[in-house]
């Protein structure tokens, strides 16, 4: 049976854009808030020390969306502050009761707060549902069609995305975007909201379009990318299964150079047993950290 789809059509949703230097893209990002077919909208946008390109464009686009939002808000970091700073004043500005996200290079089809609100339950932490790549096809899995994302499945991987929707007073609750992780900051909130107030359910139909081709150009170096992911592991390691650490301490070895050969022998040699793929795994913790 599908979840609950009854809460109030008209609850305020605040939706929080951050950006830097990126003008073009956000015009695109707010102008898909605008066109939104949800009526009760506030529109924070949270300028992390951009250049004046920025507020030229916000001065153009206020009268539209003076007119158009219950509130408008446009603000500007005293100095860059990074993407977490920035989220985490946005939500603190924000008065309606849901809140969501969206990444100034990425945009909303018309109908996705109005679906998504529709489908908020209480009982799960947030909803949310599946992005589509800018290069990608875009499917529809069914209006109704869901999954009940889990602590072990998040914990897993990202299996939710870059955004959801929850209640501004859950997102606080947790404290927010954590500062010290700088990437993969998204899965550690959705990790904190699903330990606090249980699973996520995640819809199969597609409503948040992702600017792939964009986003490929900005792909930070590989060391990074490992410093953040060993933060996430040592921060939630003691709510993983054993299978899940596995999997968390896979990744680590690929973030760390480990050959495709070696990888392949662990995961797929004659020593399939867990408990005996766990001792290999921890020969190799010295190498990992």
């Amino acid at each position: 049976m599908s979840p609950a789809m009854s809460p109030p059509m008209q609850e305020l949703v605040s939706v929080i854009i951050t950006t830097f230097n990126r003008e073009d893209l956000l015009e695109r990002a707010i102008r898909s808030v605008i066109a939104q077919d949800y009526s009760q909208i506030e529109l924070i946008v949270i300028d992390d020390f951009s250049n004046e390109k920025t507020a030229a464009l916000i001065d153009a686009l206020r009268p539209e969306c003076e007119q158009r939002f219950v509130n408008f808000i446009y603000q500007r970091n005293e100095k860059n502050s990074g993407s977490n700073a920035s989220r985490n004043r946005g939500y603190a500005l924000a008065s309606g009761k849901f809140v969501t996200g969206l990444d100034d290079d990425d945009y909303f089809l018309p109908p996705r707060l109005s679906m998504l609100v529709a489908r908020y339950d209480e009982k799960y932490s947030f909803v949310c549902d599946t992005l589509t790549r800018l290069d990608k096809d875009r499917e529809h899995g069914g209006d109704n069609a869901f999954r009940v994302i889990s602590l072990q499945d998040i914990l897993c991987e990202n299996v939710v995305g870059n955004q959801v929707l929850t209640t501004r007073d859950k997102l606080m609750a947790v404290g927010g975007f954590s500062p010290e992780i700088k990437q993969q900051q998204d899965r550690d909130v959705w990790t904190k909201l699903i330990i606090k107030f249980g699973p996520g359910i995640k819809y199969a139909f597609s409503t948040q379009m992702v600017d792939a081709e964009h986003s490929s150009s900005r792909i930070t170096r590989q060391i990074k990318k490992y410093t953040s992911y060993r933060k996430l592991y040592f921060k939630f390691r003691p709510y993983m299964t054993e299978e899940t650490r596995s999997n968390n301490l896979f990744q680590l070895m690929s973030f760390r150079g480990m050959s495709s050969a070696k990888m392949n022998k662990l995961l797929w040699g004659k020593k399939k047993d867990l408990k005996l793929r766990l001792k290999l795994l921890r020969r190799t913790l010295k190498e990992l950290f």
